[in-house]
């Protein structure tokens, strides 16, 4: 049914199909708050504004919104409105996406997405002024349609408010401090976060990406590979607390350099093969530390 396939639609980040004009965007070249303009800020706040009325997920479901793919690392959980995403027409007023994320023992709104369905040649809807970028999911189109989408956060975001991942939230979500100004550079961070993330249980009821039963033997072996990220975290907060960057450092590496066994963990977990080969594109797609932007103009 289409409507199975709009359930897919959203929400994990890819990188743009090689067709048409291209350029690569790393997360730190994204746009940061300094460099909005006027029009963009006053953009920012009416997507604020338009969400006000739907911050907790009770009220998202009266309004027609329903969680896909669980809380995905950098991003939260999103609660798609499958009808605004096939206008296909940038409405400000009217997010296709909600973005929620467990915040002190609370599902807490952290931002909005604005997501649509366009035709193959259509170019990218006209939407915020000048610094939103623009990203594509390749593997959760609709043959002949590009699913197109940019990120608005509420929350601080070090890469700025367009961005495609946010680091804060795997910080947000555990209660922990953001690691201290000058501590630990871009790449160690969102590194870390990842991590922090990936090695979360699902929150109780909480949508999930994988259907099917899955191999019980690496549910056993994620479970190993969370408790060991977890054992870490104290360390990681005692060396913040005591002022000890060097340590904290050295502990934000070694909790970091776990990211890749989870993740292929993860990735095998569904029994079933076609499951398993569905479940690592996603993640491929997901997970991916830089992505490229089509032009929104076309020739």
């Amino acid at each position: 049914m289409r409507f199975s396939h709009l359930a897919m639609l959203v929400l994990l980040p890819g990188a743009v199909a090689a067709q048409g004009t291209t350029m690569s965007m790393d997360h730190d070249q994204m746009a940061m708050p300094g460099m909005l303009t006027q029009h963009a800020k006053d953009q920012v706040a009416a997507a604020k504004r338009a969400a006000a009325d739907l911050d907790t997920p009770e009220k998202a479901r009266a309004a027609g919104y329903r969680p896909r793919f669980g809380d995905v690392p950098l991003q939260g959980e999103h609660w798609t409105n499958a009808r605004l995403v096939l206008t296909g027409t940038f409405d400000i007023e009217h997010p296709p996406i909600l973005m929620f994320a467990p915040v002190d023992g609370r599902q807490k709104l952290l931002g909005v997405a604005y997501a649509y369905e366009v035709k193959q040649d259509d170019a990218i809807p006209d939407g915020f002024d000048g610094a939103a970028m623009w990203h594509e999911h390749p593997a959760l189109s609709l043959p002949g349609k590009r699913l197109v989408m940019t990120h608005v956060w509420f929350v601080p975001s070090p890469n700025g408010v367009f961005a495609h991942d946010n680091p804060t939230l795997a910080f947000l979500e555990r209660g922990l401090t953001y690691p201290p100004d000058g501590w630990l550079d871009a790449a160690t961070v969102r590194r870390l976060a990842l991590t922090l993330q990936l090695a979360q249980r699902p929150a109780p009821g909480a949508s999930r990406v994988m259907r099917g039963p899955p191999n019980d033997s690496l549910v056993a072996v994620l479970g190993l590979q969370r408790d060991a990220v977890d054992s870490m975290v104290p360390q990681l907060e005692a060396a913040r607390r005591a002022g000890k960057k060097a340590r904290y450092q050295a502990v934000a590496v070694t909790i970091g350099n776990q990211a890749d066994g989870i993740i292929a963990t993860i990735k095998q977990l569904p029994a079933n093969p076609i499951s398993r080969a569905f479940l690592a594109k996603l993640m491929d797609e997901a997970l991916s530390d830089s992505q490229a932007a089509k032009d929104s103009k076309k020739p």
